[in-house]
């Protein structure tokens, strides 16, 4: 409610030809970068990177949110899953870009943000922040899974559809988007 909504024909996302929504916003503005880390990054969706290094640089956020994932020995995914993820930093690349000032580190054992080692909600409003977006991995994940949190939060939740993949072959990251789109919380991060 209240946002304008123009249909748009993406042409970045790798070739593909997608239909979305773009909304202009003057809303004060989060963007939380979810486990950018070198343990979940391959080849195939790796593409990202430089993405994401544009929404940073283009700027227009108040507050920046750098999630860090771990799972040691003995913890839930551990018991659960039979899989571990040692504690590393967000990758060289995109951890230089965001601001000191304005970043606040979040680690965490869980798929969403929300659930980490700091309460998001409340230096959300302690901020201002009305409008969320997500970027990273994997987005039939920890981003699908933080977004979802941030819209119940209270908060207008967007997925920047160029900066979110997984790290399969890209089927979940494709039925994950279709789950996005239908509650309308994709947004492209370039238009």
């Amino acid at each position: 409610p209240g946002a304008q909504k123009s249909p748009v024909m993406c042409r970045l996302c790798r070739g593909r030809d997608m239909r979305m929504s773009c909304y202009n916003s003057t809303m004060k503005r989060a963007l939380i970068v979810v486990d950018v880390q070198e343990g979940f990054l391959n080849e195939h969706n790796r593409w990202i990177v430089p993405n994401i290094q544009k929404v940073i640089q283009q700027g227009g956020y108040s507050l920046f949110i750098e999630a860090i994932f771990h799972a040691e020995p003995g913890s839930l995914w551990d018991r659960q899953t039979n899989w571990t993820f040692p504690l590393s930093p967000t990758i060289p690349e995109v951890k230089k870009l965001l601001p000191e000032a304005s970043t606040i580190l979040v680690a965490k054992t869980t798929k969403s943000v929300f659930w980490g080692d700091k309460d998001i909600p409340v230096l959300f409003k302690e901020e201002g922040v009305e409008e969320v977006h997500v970027v990273g991995l994997d987005t039939n994940d920890c981003v699908m899974a933080t977004a979802f949190d941030s819209f119940d939060a209270g908060f207008l939740t967007y997925v920047l559809e160029e900066c979110t993949e997984s790290s399969d072959d890209g089927s979940l990251r494709e039925a994950a988007l279709q789950i996005l789109r239908n509650v309308d919380m994709i947004k492209s991060a370039f238009l």
